[in-house]
């Protein structure tokens, strides 16, 4: 089974402008009826289509979003009528902070699919704006932004852009959130994946590989540094971490890595992770390698046919 691309047609930048210009227009035109509710954000899903949908939202004093990006989206706003009060993430050329921009009647805002931001009316009048995602929307990760780095706080599959940031009970409630968005594998079918040209990659710590072995082929990546080392347009990728890269994750017995795939997945990267971790991977009587290989490189299958005994079972 090969693990399954997320990719789906996008619009331009370009386009994406044009479009919420073109529907702010609509809007100022008396095409669209706007409602203003004092207690929550209104909205409306004016078009919806396989590359983009769009949306008319009116903001009444102090409503707004929380930090937040669009689930690898890219998108545009218009302004209609008001001022919005844009708070965006530097990102990762520079030391992260928030920037604050005015952004008045008539502005268009365009922006890509690592965009992170969160808009307010902070003036008395009421604001209206059109916003486009494409391709639409369907997942939401929220922030908050800490010593000059940000903290993902939740993720939500979503095709709502004004959904409460989610929260859960418990734990498994979160994982299985997660799960519900991201292929998962079992040991033999991850084996066949790799065998196709997915890449596996390890996010267990150095004292679970030494216990229970690698799998030659992988790639071992500390999880806290998961997401820079394979995001295609990362300053700091691997060089395998091309675009259309397939990804499984692995750890020790698939818990942390649904999290790390549904993380990846967030960002557009098609990703899996394998059902059970090495655990079920060596009960399934799959081969791993002895030893210990460093971060952020691929671990050799020469060390397999060294004589060394195999952990699989």
């Amino acid at each position: 089974m090969s693990v399954v691309s997320i990719a789906r047609p996008a619009l331009s930048r370009a386009e994406l402008a044009e479009l919420t210009q073109r529907y702010a227009e609509e809007v100022r035109e008396g095409r669209h009826e706007v409602h203003a509710d004092p207690d929550e954000r209104w909205h409306v899903r004016l078009h919806c289509d396989d590359q983009v949908d769009v949306w008319l939202i009116s903001w009444t004093r102090s409503q707004g979003t929380e930090l937040h990006d669009h689930g690898g989206s890219s998108g545009a706003f218009t302004v209609v009528e008001g001022t919005l009060t844009e708070s965006v993430w530097s990102g990762p050329v520079e030391a992260g902070r928030l920037r604050e921009l005015e952004r008045g009647t008539g502005s268009t805002v365009t922006f890509g699919e690592h965009y992170v931001h969160d808009v307010c009316n902070t003036a008395e009048p009421v604001a209206v704006s059109v916003h486009a995602y494409s391709p639409p929307l369907a997942l939401m990760n929220f922030y908050d932004a800490e010593d000059g780095a940000l903290q993902r706080l939740a993720t939500s599959w979503t095709d709502d852009p004004e959904i409460a940031t989610p929260t859960y009970r418990t734990v498994d409630e979160m994982l299985s959130a997660a799960r519900s968005g991201i292929t998962r594998l079992s040991p033999e079918q991850a084996a066949a994946a790799a065998a196709e040209g997915a890449l596996i990659v390890d996010i267990r710590p150095v004292w679970q590989r030494e216990v229970e072995g690698e799998i030659a082929g992988s790639i071992i990546v500390e999880r806290n540094h998961l997401e820079w080392r394979v995001h295609p347009d990362s300053d700091a990728r691997l060089p395998q971490a091309v675009q259309g890269q397939r990804w499984i994750v692995l750890c020790q017995e698939g818990y942390t890595s649904s999290l790390a795939a549904a993380a990846l997945a967030s960002l557009g990267i098609p990703a899996a992770d394998v059902e059970g971790g090495i655990k079920a991977w060596t009960a399934a009587g799959l081969p791993v390698v002895p030893g210990v290989t460093g971060v952020e490189q691929v671990v050799p299958a020469e060390r397999a046919a060294d004589g060394a005994a195999s952990h699989a079972s």
